[in-house]
């Protein structure tokens, strides 16, 4: 879960808005993924206005807090953001079933 990481941890410190291409994904699966935070409880204030999403006002709720601290041992390696694509892309290897675009 280091996009879920990624993502919350960015939004949480405020110093940069996380976008697709941070991570490697495409815009689509970026969106879904900042929806899924929302609905389970993650993130809150996502502002989503017909085919248009913000995460400019998102903050972190109580149990992205504790996401956060639970995950906390990734901090160790947790890169600078030009380095985010290829540190998410450990775990896309890892859980990959090879599948392709």
């Amino acid at each position: 879960m280091r996009v879920g990481y990624c993502i919350l941890k960015e939004i949480d410190r405020g110093i940069f808005i996380p976008q697709a291409n941070d991570y490697g994904l495409k815009e689509r699966e970026f969106e879904n993924f900042i929806f899924y935070l929302e609905r389970n409880g993650y993130l809150e204030r996502v502002l989503s206005v017909n085919d248009y999403f913000s995460i400019n006002a998102a903050r972190l709720t109580q149990k992205g807090i504790e996401l956060l601290e639970q995950n906390k041992d990734n901090e160790e390696s947790y890169p600078e953001r030009k380095h985010l694509k290829s540190w998410v892309q450990i775990e896309k290897d890892l859980y990959s079933n090879d599948a392709t675009d």
